[in-house]
């Protein structure tokens, strides 16, 4: 058997990676196989395991390959944010929304790594990962928040701005739960935009 390229092992491993976003998030991290992995790869067994010594290796390297749009669409904003804050608070947390929802790659992330039960174990291991990368998200719309309120765009004293911050974090991953577990309770086109631009309207009248 020739042996393989650098450029080779490097797509194969792409391919399985992809295999196993598709697989796991269709059939969960826990039912889904090693076996089905390397199928839909179309790659043998022992390739996978040449690449990604079991399970756990195999979800932590798809966790960390796997980027959701938070720091892209919290750097389109930035800009903006230096004129109006809260306007470019609303336009992030509508683009993440949107991205997520209608972006099947992204959302096969989301489903996989945010939305299951834990029962698997590998999965359950990279709660610590999923803890900090969830950092981030919050911490833009922190941010977001001390801007608005130096710009006097909102009556929040500066000891609010940490809970305001982890509350509207908690309605940014609730919509992109309920849209992955529950996606007729809500949907980001009909509901989205509104639900966000209220809670956001109501700090703006908080300043006046």
């Amino acid at each position: 058997m020739a042996r393989r390229t650098p450029e080779e092992a490097a797509k194969t491993r792409r391919a399985l990676l992809q295999a196993a976003l598709d697989v796991f998030s269709e059939r969960g991290a826990a039912n889904g196989t090693l076996k089905e992995v390397a199928a839909r790869a179309d790659v043998t067994h022992g390739a996978l395991y040449w690449h990604f010594k079991d399970r756990e290796v195999l979800l932590r390297e798809l966790f960390i390959d796997s980027e959701l749009p938070f720091e892209r669409h919290y750097l389109e904003q930035l800009q903006a944010a230096r004129q109006d804050a809260l306007m470019a608070l609303e336009s992030y947390v509508l683009a993440v929304l949107q991205e997520i929802t209608g972006n099947e790659q992204s959302r096969k992330v989301f489903r996989l790594f945010y939305t299951g039960s834990d029962t698997c174990k590998e999965l359950a291991a990279l709660a610590p990962l999923r803890c900090e990368a969830l950092e981030q998200p919050l911490e833009h719309i922190r941010q977001f928040l001390k801007l608005a309120r130096k710009q006097g765009q909102t009556g929040l004293k500066k000891r609010q701005i940490e809970p305001m911050s982890r509350a509207l974090f908690s309605l940014l991953f609730g919509l992109l739960q309920s849209s992955q577990l529950a996606p007729d309770l809500f949907s980001y086109a009909q509901q989205g935009p509104l639900l966000v631009r209220n809670c956001l309207d109501g700090l703006r009248a908080a300043a006046k």
